[in-house]
């Protein structure tokens, strides 16, 4: 397997030597061949792309001016097209090939065969089925990253804004059920990093921030929002409102995004005591 650690096809990126790299315990080797980058400058139009990373939705990309105005929606999920989530009890609609979800699932029920009541499975148990699911997870990542950088560049964005997730665990659904599962094959780290590859090798800057509150609080200032209990991927604003809470939470992460941009070049103006409130007023544009 040949890894390349930069796109070779940029005139500005410069060959390093190649590395072969052995992995003793898998018993397997690959190429690594790294390039020195050198990003050129790049053009920007004062606005920012916010991601926001979900379970419902893979990413919910959202652009917003530096004066407020949301120039651009758009919800990325192709794990509606190549993976199958098991329909839940009339609650979830079944989707085109799950495939990553249903072998997972069938793991579980493998497992309980092969053990019974007691004893233990052999190391490397269905360790295809792993391998196969890690390559979905893979493809979903790049798909999703690829997409994201592509739309940063369309718009000529300042920076692509996302939540500080690391360290963060689930704390919701039962032991085996769907929702815990869902959980697990969230790929808030890989998208991310992925993203950030491809965006800084283009010159392009990744902006974290703080991830509190940003689905509970509507984007308007309006206060908290209420989850739909039959559709919570909705959420209900104090005004009665019913808003896309993903979509919700993308606007609130540019918010902090654009806040933490102005505060880190107007520093030396803006003074040192000042309100948490984020001054950027959300609106869409006609």
């Amino acid at each position: 397997m040949i890894t390349f650690s930069a796109n070779p096809t940029v005139d500005s990126n410069k060959l390093l030597s190649p590395s072969l790299i052995f992995n003793e315990e898998k018993n397997v080797c690959h190429l690594s061949v790294p390039f020195e980058c050198h990003p050129p400058q790049r053009e920007v139009d004062g606005n920012v792309v916010s991601v926001d990373l979900g379970i419902n939705t893979t990413a919910t990309v959202a652009v917003v001016n530096f004066d407020g105005t949301v120039i651009h929606r758009e919800f990325i999920h192709p794990g509606r097209d190549i993976d199958e989530v098991a329909a839940a009890a009339g609650t979830c609609v079944l989707r085109n090939g799950d495939r990553r979800d249903k072998r997972l699932k069938s793991v579980s029920k493998r497992a309980s065969k092969t053990m019974g009541k007691g004893g233990s499975l052999q190391k490397g148990f269905c360790s295809n089925t792993y391998r196969k699911c890690r390559n979905i997870n893979r493809q979903i990542g790049q798909i999703v990253s690829k997409r994201i950088v592509q739309i940063a560049r369309q718009f000529k964005a300042d920076a692509i804004v996302f939540e500080n997730l690391k360290g963060w665990k689930a704390k919701g659904g039962r032991k085996r059920s769907n929702l815990r599962q869902r959980f697990h094959g969230w790929l808030k780290g890989m998208i991310r990093d992925f993203t950030e590859m491809k965006w800084l090798e283009i010159g392009g800057k990744v902006v974290d921030v703080v991830a509190a509150y940003t689905s509970k609080l509507a984007y308007d200032g309006s206060g908290v929002v209420r989850r739909d209990s039959k559709n919570y991927a909705r959420a209900k604003f104090s005004s009665g409102k019913r808003y896309s809470a993903d979509l919700n939470g993308a606007l609130n992460i540019a918010a902090r995004g654009i806040l933490k941009l102005t505060r880190r070049n107007d520093r030396k103006e803006r003074s040192s005591k000042r309100s948490g409130r984020s001054p950027v007023k959300l609106g869409l544009s006609v």
